[in-house]
């Protein structure tokens, strides 16, 4: 069974945005506790350190992990599996939505929140249309 069009695409795109994501989480993962080090620093608060090394642990593994989950998903779909990309787009998506809620809850540009919405969600969306397109004729 060969991939639809639309799905194959959204794959390569997956494939191709989760591949430099977890390049950039890589790269980025030690700065993230030394800067909330250097934040506690700043405002005075003692423990910088230990909420630092937390902070920038939960950091990385949540990105890796988000970026492991979009590069599965692109793999699925180039292979065309279909019943795998169905729940894994769903549970993308799920995700996706989470996340959007969460960026509502904490910022208080809504122009900006509805551009970065509808950014997050056009790829699990189109995601999931190609998986319940079935396969291409």
């Amino acid at each position: 069974m060969k991939p639809n069009a639309l799905l194959k695409v959204v794959s390569i795109l997956h494939i191709v945005f989760s591949s430099i994501a977890i390049v950039l989480t890589l790269l980025f993962s030690t700065f993230a506790g030394s800067l909330v080090s250097m934040l506690y620093d700043a405002a005075g608060l003692a423990g910088g350190a230990s909420a630092g090394f937390l902070t920038g642990t939960t950091l990385f593994v949540v990105a890796i992990l988000g970026s492991v989950l979009h590069l599965v998903a692109g793999i699925l779909g180039l292979k065309a599996k279909f019943t795998g990309c169905k729940v894994l787009g769903i549970i993308l998506l799920v995700c996706t939505i989470i996340s959007v809620a969460l960026s509502i809850s904490t910022f208080n540009g809504a122009a900006t929140i509805i551009v970065c919405a509808i950014l997050q969600l056009i790829l699990p969306v189109l995601y999931v249309w190609g998986a319940y397109k079935g396969p291409a004729a």
